[in-house]
């Protein structure tokens, strides 16, 4: 990464902000593209932050595109308005991009841009490649349209990796921070029936797994960013009960969690995707956390 720059999009997020620190420690120069980029430069020092494309000339050379921008679509329930807010923020942003690199002198080598395993759609116990079929939801209509702008970058002769992403499982944000109370207060179990699959992976690696893309030539198209072991809801309950030290025994019945979150509830919490990261093996990614409760572990054992 010496003497790279890399724009980022999404820099101030749980897995921005993580790869943007990693970015530098590697000797990389950063630009971070956010809305406020004064509270951005108090999070992220040493990373240099605009507010709009508009102030990078089109004879700035950028190296590397990661395209993380997104509202997070588990922070409430779904409606038109938000709904429109998750295109925005993300097929939006990803156009806004295209363009501004349609004008620039050299266009970056490569583009990672976000994509998430709701790409495939429900799908039961079929375990999925990147070749799988999409099967058609509000989440899966929205990570192709993500992915369908992202794949103009290919007219400029860049090199595209979709990241399509599992839970990701960290400290201090993401999923995980959200689980964590209830389970620590013994309040914790399994979603409705609980035979859901959850693709998940530790942050360590979804960091990890987007320098791969950027730097392993050989990688492009969809890359599934899932660890290799996919769990259940209800192993993943017992996983974290376990964990903290908590009985995991207070069901959310299908209903509740319905009548809780609504569509949102059917899309991403009562529904899931038995992901294999083929793509990444067959590469030569080697996983830091293939096994659940050893990611666990590392996580809440802090």
């Amino acid at each position: 990464m010496q003497e790279k720059t890399i724009l980022v999009t999404g820099a101030t997020g749980f897995i921005g902000s993580r790869f943007c620190r990693e970015a530098l420690a590697r000797g990389a120069r950063v630009i971070g593209l956010s809305r406020n980029s004064r509270q951005a430069q108090k999070k992220l020092p040493g990373i240099e932050f605009i507010e709009n494309l508009d102030a990078l000339s089109p004879e700035e050379s950028i190296d590397y595109v990661v395209n993380l921008a997104g509202e997070p679509l588990v922070a409430g329930r779904w409606n038109d308005r938000r709904k429109q807010l998750f295109r925005d923020s993300r097929i939006g942003t990803t156009q806004r991009l295209f363009e501004h690199f349609q004008k620039a002198l050299v266009p970056p080598s490569v583009l990672v841009s976000g994509s998430a395993v709701g790409y495939y759609g429900p799908h039961q116990d079929e375990q999925l490649d990147e070749e799988s079929t999409t099967r058609d939801c509000f989440a899966s209509r929205l990570c192709l349209d993500w992915e369908q702008s992202a794949s103009q970058f290919a007219t400029l002769g860049t090199r595209i990796c979709y990241l399509r992403t599992g839970i990701v499982l960290g400290r201090d944000g993401g999923a995980l921070s959200r689980m964590l109370l209830p389970f620590k207060l013994g309040l914790g179990g399994r979603l409705g029936t609980g035979k859901q699959w959850m693709p998940w992976i530790h942050i360590d690696d979804e960091v990890a797994i987007i320098f791969h893309c950027l730097e392993e030539p050989g990688i492009q198209g969809g890359v599934n960013a899932t660890a290799p072991n996919p769990v259940t809801n209800r192993q993943f309950t017992t996983a974290l009960g376990s964990a903290v030290q908590r009985p995991a025994v207070f069901p959310m019945p299908e209903a509740v969690a319905i009548l809780l979150f609504g569509e949102m509830a059917k899309e991403l919490l009562l529904t899931g995707q038995r992901v294999y990261p083929r793509k990444l093996l067959e590469s030569g990614y080697s996983f830091r956390f293939t096994e659940l409760d050893e990611a666990l572990g590392d996580i809440v054992g802090h």
